[in-house]
């Protein structure tokens, strides 16, 4: 009875992989009172494969949590172990990359859109220029740079309308509105400026033709426009002293009120009522003493009785100094060594060094050029290479032929061709394999700043020789070298002795007769070899001359080192 019933349910799983069922048949052929089947073995081999191409499929559209899991249900089949660890290792990367892309496009959108809502249109749009165009929320924020423009041209031409009808305070209400949506707009930084020199203006003969309330009032319309600039200061403190010499006078302190006065015609010299408000303070002050002087002032019951004189002063112009006015009183690696290296090397060109575990590639012509500029029209961050380990792996942010195949991840081995553009090619090499370094050759169409040819992915040290083993090509040398680093500084030594016990092993560490320690310190007798390589200095040894500056690439904004 029970044989008949795994009978059953063997010829099922052998049904559904023929049908194409895989998880179904997966699961019926890995029951564990069936799995050590014959039958069931069979089924569970063939899954393997089945389950293989599966995860390739599901890995080129990018669906890396059930390329995994095909991934485990293959292994199960006990075959193609060393392929499906491989897999693994390839889908775990490039998963973990482009969750870190996401988690950097979220970063981006987010800092566009605050940019955005602050007003700052060049620099939204300058964020998501980088972005991809299959980006739907970047295209988003596009869509709505591109709608505040037009909304901006529109209150462009309502503010001149405005502004020639003489309304002024309405147009620097719809200004205001259009600032918030672009408030570095050349033409309403234009027209910001025709408002406020109108109103001041307007302020400024209002104050001089003695109606200080009445410059107030056009000073208050401009709002928040022009705060801090000079010509506002000046007229706010003007007003300030206008409103103080008024409050003086209506409290009878004629001495401090024609201090006040006086102030004002030293900065308004042009200004006639100021003249004619100094005669009446003066007489105002004469007709007090007088008063006091007279009977009025004489004692009564022994008390001596205080005429004021203010009444008197509310007559004929000094309204003036009467008016109120409403003005307020007057943001790498760590070793001290540069990141990016450039060596110029006596008959052997010009090398980049990189010493990063991640480099950008994109166009030279940036605001911040990528690691590796080239001069050509790619994207301003085309692609990434990143060291994992002991591989190397291409990141791109658009479609990179790699070795004849498009692609935009690609695990780089040595040999490969990677065409960006039709200007923009180099080859991946690991020249030696004593070292994990690698080399990215430029074609001949390729042209990067400071005439470099070949790119150095630095990765603790790198040979120097005449051979092709070499990472930097030196034809006229005599022995071969070893430039490497230590304690935030570069070190050069001779290769003579690379051999025997001194053998590199695939860390790319020496042996226990020891010159270079796995971090790239020297030990042992290799010490005495070794001669520190300064910055900016040349350095001349074993027919090799050179010197090791750091690097400098021209951007639109400022040097990039």
């Amino acid at each position: 009875m029970f044989g008949g019933l795994l009978s059953a349910r063997l010829k099922a799983a052998e049904n559904a992989l023929q049908a194409g069922r895989l998880d179904e048949a997966f699961r019926l052929a890995s029951a564990p009172d069936l799995c050590d089947q014959r039958r069931a073995r069979a089924v569970l081999a063939e899954l393997t494969d089945r389950f293989i191409e599966r995860a390739r499929a599901q890995f080129r559209e990018e669906r890396f949590t059930e390329a995994a899991s095909d991934l485990d249900k293959a292994a199960f089949g006990g075959t193609r172990t060393e392929e499906i660890a491989e897999l693994r290792k390839h889908v775990a990367t490039v998963a973990a990359e482009v969750r870190r892309q996401e988690v950097s496009r979220r970063e981006r959108v987010d800092a566009a859109r605050r940019r955005l809502e602050s007003g700052s249109l060049a620099a939204g749009r300058n964020i998501l220029e980088g972005a991809s165009e299959t980006d739907h929320e970047a295209r988003r924020l596009r869509e709505d740079a591109d709608r505040r423009e037009r909304e901006v041209r529109g209150a462009a031409g309502q503010i001149e309308g405005l502004i020639k009808q003489g309304l002024l305070g309405r147009a620097v209400q719809r200004l205001v509105s259009a600032q918030r949506l672009n408030a570095h707009d050349p033409a309403l930084t234009a027209l910001e400026k025709r408002i406020v020199d109108q109103v001041l203006d307007a302020a400024k003969s209002a104050l001089k033709d003695g109606r200080p309330g009445r410059a107030a009032v056009e000073l208050k319309s401009l709002g928040t426009l022009a705060e801090g600039s000079v010509a506002r200061r000046e007229l706010e403190d003007m007003l300030s002293r206008a409103k103080a010499a008024g409050d003086a006078a209506r409290g009878h302190d004629y001495d401090g009120a024609r201090e006040h006065v006086l102030a004002l015609g030293r900065l308004m010299p042009a200004a006639k009522w100021i003249d004619k408000a100094l005669e009446q303070l003066r007489q105002l002050d004469e007709i007090g003493t007088a008063l006091r002087a007279g009977p009025l002032g004489e004692p009564i019951d022994g008390r001596v009785v205080k005429v004021a004189a203010g009444a008197i002063a509310h007559r004929g112009p000094a309204r003036h100094l009467d008016e109120t006015i409403a003005v307020a009183a007057g943001g790498g690696i760590g070793d001290g060594l540069p990141d990016r290296l450039l060596m110029l090397v006596d008959g052997g060109g010009s090398y980049l060094i990189l010493r990063g575990d991640r480099v950008s590639i994109g166009r030279a012509a940036s605001n911040q050029p990528a690691d590796v500029a080239i001069y050509s029209d790619i994207a301003e961050r085309h692609a990434q290479i990143a060291r994992v380990d002991e591989d190397y792996f291409l990141f791109g942010s658009r479609d990179v032929e790699v070795a004849g195949r498009m692609t935009r991840h690609q695990l780089l081995r040595d040999g490969d061709r990677v065409v960006l553009a039709k200007r923009a090619k180099f080859g991946f090499r690991m020249p030696s394999r004593k070292s994990l370094s690698a080399v990215l050759d430029l074609s001949d169409t390729t042209k990067m700043p400071n005439d470099v040819r070949r790119v150095i992915l630095f990765d603790r040290h790198v040979g120097i020789g005449a051979g092709s083993t070499a990472h930097v090509r030196c034809p006229q040398a005599q022995q071969s070298m070893v430039l490497f680093a230590r304690d935030g500084a570069l070190w050069l030594r001779p290769q003579s002795r690379w051999g025997g016990r001194g053998e590199l092993n695939d860390r790319g560490e020496l042996n226990d007769r020891g010159e270079l320690s796995r971090r790239g310190e020297m030990v042992g007798r290799g010490e005495m070899d070794a001669i520190r390589v300064e910055i900016g200095e040349r350095i001349e040894r074993g027919g090799v001359s050179f010197v090791v500056e750091p690097w400098q690439v021209q951007s639109f904004g400022a040097t990039r080192l």
